[in-house]
């Protein structure tokens, strides 16, 4: 059993300038995981596609926690069962936005960025692709946890840009990986310890565009004691002021000191009525 508790919470917002918002957001609470996806593609076929990452890698995750699916042996055995789950998940959810978007010339080229965290036995896990993001701040210091699968990071990476150019680049939405575009994709899987104290921030590039890291650590250090909704709202806020030239999504997550009747349990007692 881990040794704490998850409080979650999450917004979505289509910013100032959007006619419509191809985010998708998804906290399943009861499995201990949280997802963010950015889509892309006209007609609606960016928000098909985030929508199928995050239901489809929630309801892969929850199927096995049921046995009612099975890792095939044959599935990256050297991997632990929690990263096993994790990949078989994405991957499945990549299929089924490449099998959609193959039923329609409008779906072509639909694809979307993903990053999920599943936190199970003491220990958050991570599977990303694409410029969404997962942050930790821990000691009131915030650390960038995945990496951005963007042209403008590959040339930051290589010299070519400084991170201040980068913000104001015309290749800033130019992704070198994504979900849905090819029958099969590189997904990067991330693993380590969670404390009592941490706070995990995943977003959409809508978020950095109008917040850097240091003005994000700074609102989230500062807000601490804020209920997680508000401070997600205001970090939107605070971005589409700076920004808002895209959809902004948030999802908060809090680790708190475990409480003496386990979160599944209460759950079960919140959806059966029971006191």
């Amino acid at each position: 059993m881990p040794n704490f508790d998850i409080e979650f919470a999450a917004i979505t917002d289509i910013g100032k300038i959007r006619d419509k918002n191809e985010d998708n957001v998804l906290i399943s609470s009861d499995i201990g995981l949280g997802v963010v996806a950015d889509g892309m593609g006209g007609h609606s076929a960016g928000e098909i596609a985030s929508n199928i990452a995050v239901s489809v890698l929630a309801e892969t995750v929850r199927k096995i926690n049921q046995h009612k699916m099975q890792i095939p042996p044959t599935f990256l055995p050297r991997l632990n069962f929690t990263e096993r789950k994790l990949l078989l998940a994405a991957n499945l959810a990549n299929a089924a936005i490449y099998s959609t978007a193959q039923t329609s010339k409008l779906y072509r080229m639909m694809g979307t960025t993903m990053t999920g965290v599943l936190f199970e036995n003491n220990f958050a896990t991570a599977v990303h692709v694409g410029d969404s993001r997962l942050y930790l701040l821990r000691n009131e210091k915030i650390t960038q946890i995945t990496t951005d699968h963007s042209l403008v990071n590959e040339h930051i990476r290589r010299g070519l840009l400084t991170k201040e150019e980068a913000a104001h680049s015309n290749l800033q939405n130019v992704l070198t990986r994504a979900m849905g575009v090819k029958k099969s994709v590189d997904f990067d899987l991330l693993k380590f310890p969670v404390k009592v104290g941490d706070m995990m921030l995943l977003c959409s590039d809508g978020l950095y565009k109008g917040l850097d890291d240091k003005e994000i650590q700074q609102l989230l250090n500062k807000n601490k004691d804020l209920p997680l909704v508000k401070l997600c709202k205001l970090l939107v806020q605070m971005s589409n002021k700076n920004d808002g030239q895209d959809n902004i999504t948030i999802l908060l997550v809090k680790i708190l000191p475990p409480r003496k009747v386990p979160f599944s349990q209460r759950l079960k007692h919140l959806f059966s009525g029971k006191k």
